[in-house]
């Protein structure tokens, strides 16, 4: 009788097919993986209307399209508003747009036996969204 294949197995036997095209290590590789999470992340959500309406559900949203991609195990956003979100929402419609000052994240990401956190927040000293690794261990 014919075993049937996994999500797992499937999954398993893709990795091992995208490896050939990574001229670098275990651990820059996840480097790579964490980066490209943290980028799409950032650019994918950056001009989103949000209000006092909204701010949860888009958070738990970019957590939830973050965690969908390849080797992320979890995703945590926060929306802070300068002030709270209801001085900030203007115009008639009620609402502001997600910019990079409002951002918080953290990213988990899994490679073999490798886990790496990311961090992405606003530095005000270098006012810049500030994408870093945080660390990255064997398990």
């Amino acid at each position: 009788m014919e075993k049937k294949k996994t999500e797992s197995d499937k999954t398993s036997k893709k990795m091992k097919e995208g490896e050939k095209y990574f001229d670098c290590t275990d651990k820059e590789r996840i480097s790579f993986e964490l980066g490209i999470k943290l980028g799409a992340l950032f650019h994918q959500f950056i001009g989103t209307p949000v209000s006092s309406k909204n701010l949860k559900m888009l958070e738990d949203s970019i957590e939830k399209t973050t965690e969908s991609q390849a080797f992320v195990k979890s995703a945590e956003v926060k929306i802070n508003a300068p002030r709270s979100v209801e001085e900030n929402e203007v115009g008639p419609f009620r609402y502001t747009t997600l910019t990079e000052e409002m951002i918080e994240a953290e990213v988990v990401v899994r490679y073999k036996n490798l886990k790496a956190v990311g961090k992405m927040e606003y530095i005000d000293e270098m006012s810049y969204p500030l994408m870093y690794i945080e660390s990255i261990e064997k398990i």
